[in-house]
C-alpha cells in the first residue's frame, strides 16, 4: 500500500485535482449553509443534524480527520484546499518575513481558544449552518491574508489550528514522511527540496513549511504534499541516480514519534490543555453519558450561582470548561506525585506527563469520533435527499416522518468501543512511562507513574458528569 501511495505522490498531477475537488466541496458547503438561515433555537438544534453543511463539517469531516491523523498522520493536509489557496496568494503577495510572534506557535493556540470559547461554546457555530458558513469563510479569509502578507505557506504551519491538532495526534500514527537514505542528502548538490526557486510551484515544489526533508524525524508539520519527492526526482544533477527520489512515506511504527519522548513546547501543551476542555464538552453530547450524569448528579451549578441565561452564564461556563476543569485534570496527578514525597518541578511534569496523557486523550477522541459519526447515521439518508435539511425538519415536526433512531444496542456498542480505545491508550501510556523510566527522566519511585493514566481517565469522566450539571 505504501508503494502505491508513494507512486501516486510522484505523479505530476497529484494532489492538485483532489484539492480543486475539495475546494468545490468547500464552496458548496458555504452556499448550503447560507441557504438555511434560522434564529429559532429548537429548529437550529434539529437542523444541525439534517443540514449538509453542519452534518458534514462537524459530524463527519471533523471526526474523520481526527481518526485519520491518529492512524495515518496528516493525510488530510495532502488534499486540503486551503493549502492550495494560501500558496496561490503567496505567489503574488508581499512575501514578508514572518515575525517572531507567528513563529512562536502561540497564534495557533490563541486562534483555537477563540474558536472553542467564542465560536463553539457561546455562538454554537457547530449547530447553526449559517454560522458554520461564516466560520469556513473566516478560515479561508485568514489563509488568504497570511498568503498575501507572508512568505511561503505561513497559514498551514503557523496559523491553522486544525493542522496543529493533527500534528499532535499524528505522533501516534504508524506512517511518516522521511528520507530513505540520509547520506544521499548529504552529498546532494542541487538541494531542490529546499530551493527558493521552486517554493511557489503547485506540484514540483520545495517545502513551503520550512522543513528540510533530511532532518524530518516526526509527523508534526509535514503536509504530505509530495512536493519535495517530485523535485528530488526531477531536478537532479544526474539522471542515472537510482537512489533518488529520496523522500518517501514510510512505516515508522505505531506511536513511533511519541516514543522519541520529545516534550511538547509550551504553546503545544496549552493547546492540549484546551483540547481536554473540548473533550469534556464533546462527551456531554452523547446519550449514555448524559443519562448517567442525570442519574448521579442533582441540581444545577449555574442555578446555585444565581446565573440566568445570557452572556454572564456563557462566560462563567467557558471559564469552568476551559480553565477550571482542565486545570484540575492536569494538576491532580501532579499533587498526587508531590503528596507521595516526590520532588518534581512543574516544568518537568508539564513536559513529560503530557506525553503520558497524550495516548489517553487520543483514545478518547477515537471513541468520540466513532460515536459522532455513528449517532448521526440515521440522518444521512435524509441529508442526501434534502441537503438544506429544512424540509426534513418540517416533516419531523408535522409527524410525517419519525425522529431517526438508532437500535437500542448501539449505545452499549459505543461504550465498548470507547473502553477498548481507552485500554489501548493506557497500554501505550504504560509503554511511554517505561521508556521515560529507562531514560531516567523521573528521579523518584516509578510505580506511581503507572497510576497516572487511570487517574486522568477517572478525573475526566467525573468532570464530564459535573459539567452536565452546569
Amino acid at each position: 500500500m505504501l508503494k502505491a501511495i508513494n507512486r501516486l505522490l510522484e505523479r505530476k498531477w497529484f494532489p492538485v485535482p483532489f484539492r480543486i475537488l475539495t475546494l468545490v466541496a468547500f464552496a458548496g458547503l458555504v452556499i448550503i449553509g447560507f441557504s438555511s438561515p434560522t434564529d429559532d433555537p429548537f429548529f437550529i438544534s434539529q437542523l444541525s443534524k439534517t443540514n449538509l453543511t453542519t452534518g458534514f463539517v462537524w459530524r463527519l469531516w471533523w471526526p474523520m480527520i481526527v481518526l485519520s491523523a491518529i492512524l495515518l498522520g496528516r493525510v488530510w493536509c495532502m488534499v486540503c484546499p486551503v493549502e492550495m489557496v494560501t500558496t496561490s496568494f503567496a505567489r503574488i503577495g508581499l512575501k514578508m518575513k514572518r515575525p517572531q510572534w507567528i513563529l512562536s506557535g502561540w497564534v495557533i493556540t490563541l486562534f483555537y481558544m477563540i474558536v472553542l470559547t467564542v465560536g463553539i461554546t457561546i455562538l454554537k457555530i457547530d449547530l447553526n449552518p449559517e454560522y458554520t458558513s461564516y466560520y469556513l469563510l473566516f478560515i479561508m479569509g485568514i489563509s488568504i491574508t497570511t498568503g498575501l502578507l507572508f512568505e511561503k505557506n505561513t497559514f498551514c504551519r503557523y496559523v491553522c489550528p486544525v493542522g496543529y491538532m493533527l500534528g499532535i495526534f499524528s505522533k501516534i500514527a504508524v506512517w511518516g514522511w522521511r528520507v530513505k537514505n540520509r547520506s544521499v542528502c548529504d552529498v546532494c548538490r542541487d538541494k531542490s527540496c529546499i530551493s527558493a526557486s521552486y517554493t511557489y510551484q503547485f506540484n514540483y515544489k520545495s517545502c513551503g513549511v520550512d522543513l528540510v526533508p533530511a532532518e524530518i524525524d516526526n509527523n508534526s508539520h509535514c503536509l504530505l504534499c509530495g512536493g519535495c519527492l517530485k523535485t528530488c526526482k526531477t531536478y537532479k544533477t544526474t539522471n542515472n541516480n537510482s537512489s533518488r527520489p529520496n523522500p518517501v512515506l514510510k512505516k515508522t511504527g505505531f506511536a513511533g514519534d511519541l516514543f522519541q519522548l520529545k516534550p511538547l513546547q509550551m504553546a503545544e501543551w496549552i493547546f492540549l490543555f484546551l483540547l481536554t476542555g473540548s473533550m469534556i464538552f464533546e462527551m456531554t453530547h452523547f446519550k449514555t453519558i448524559s443519562d448517567l450524569g442525570a442519574s448521579i448528579m442533582t441540581g444545577k451549578i449555574s442555578a446555585g450561582l444565581g446565573l440566568s441565561e445570557g452572556i454572564l452564564k456563557d462566560t462563567v461556563k467557558v471559564i469552568f470548561l476551559f480553565l477550571i476543569l482542565p486545570a484540575v485534570l492536569w494538576l491532580l496527578p501532579y499533587i498526587m506525585i508531590r503528596s507521595a514525597g516526590t520532588n518534581i518541578s512543574t516544568g518537568v511534569y508539564e513536559k513529560y506527563t503530557s506525553l503520558i496523557f497524550l495516548p489517553v486523550i487520543a483514545a478518547f477522541f477515537v471513541g468520540l469520533s466513532i460515536m459522532e459519526i455513528g449517532t448521526k447515521f440515521p440522518y444521512y439518508k435524509y441529508i442526501v435527499s434534502d441537503i438544506r435539511g429544512v424540509e426534513t425538519i418540517k416533516a419531523i415536526l408535522f409527524r410525517q416522518i419519525g425522529i431517526p433512531q438508532l437500535p437500542s444496542w448501539i449505545d452499549t456498542g459505543f461504550i465498548v468501543i470507547l473502553i477498548s480505545a481507552l485500554i489501548a491508550g493506557v497500554f501505550i501510556s504504560f509503554k511511554v512511562i517505561r521508556k521515560l523510566v529507562i531514560k531516567s527522566f523521573f528521579q523518584f519511585p516509578q510505580p506511581i507513574l503507572y497510576v497516572l493514566p487511570l487517574i486522568f481517565i477517572v478525573t475526566l469522566v467525573t468532570e464530564t458528569l459535573l459539567f452536565l450539571c452546569f
